[in-house]
């Protein structure tokens, strides 16, 4: 994803643009994922239903565990590294477990029904806590390519920070060379965090 830095030249106007429709494209793809997963899914849990391994409460029971373990992990903080996918693949573990035992255990249903359920309600929550903080960075990533000019909070603060630092006014003249007048939540985001950063090394500086 376009990480905005004020030390780099602003994007123009078209280049602006063609990122929104890169994100909007990778969303729409994410989506069709995600519907494509649930039918997969779906198909899954008939086909277990058919062959009277396993009733159909107890596929209401193992799409319930899964589904509500998937949107848990998806709604948490995007973790996109190798920690991340193991808190996952831990979670959809143990998610499976709890499926296989209550199925088997609580509600007598065959054990090779009750493990095949697992399976499915594991892999459900792997797709569907990959795809939804997939989903949800994206959408991040769109809400930060927004301007702000009809926020008045974020016009100030803009403002602000440009009056306390010079560099930040000049990025924003450029971008405005660049038929950009009006900034992006991302940027004035990146202008927060770099008034941030030079607070501190300038305290850093002047306690040595």
């Amino acid at each position: 994803m376009y990480q905005f830095d004020i030390s780099k030249e602003p994007l123009s106007n078209p280049e602006l643009k063609a990122e929104i429709s890169y994100l909007k494209e990778i969303r729409k793809q994410q989506i069709k994922q995600s519907c494509i997963s649930d039918v997969v899914h779906a198909f899954c849990f008939i086909a277990l239903f058919f062959s009277h391994q396993i009733d159909g409460y107890a596929i209401m029971v193992a799409v319930g565990i899964s589904t509500v373990t998937a949107i848990t992990m998806a709604m948490l903080k995007s973790q996109r590294n190798t920690a991340g996918h193991v808190k996952t693949t831990v979670v959809a573990i143990g998610a499976g477990i709890l499926i296989f035992c209550t199925l088997h255990i609580t509600m007598e249903t065959s054990i090779l029904g009750s493990i095949v359920a697992a399976v499915i309600g594991l892999s459900i929550v792997i797709v569907g806590a990959t795809l939804g903080r997939n989903v949800k960075v994206v959408t991040k990533a769109l809400e930060n390519m927004k301007t702000f000019q009809d926020d008045e909070d974020a016009q100030h603060e803009l403002i602000r920070l440009c009056h306390e630092h010079p560099e930040l006014e000049e990025y924003r003249e450029l971008a405005a060379q660049n038929l950009r007048p009006h900034l992006t939540y991302g940027e004035l985001s990146a202008m927060r965090q770099w008034s941030k950063n030079k607070s501190s090394d300038q305290a850093l500086s002047n306690g040595s």
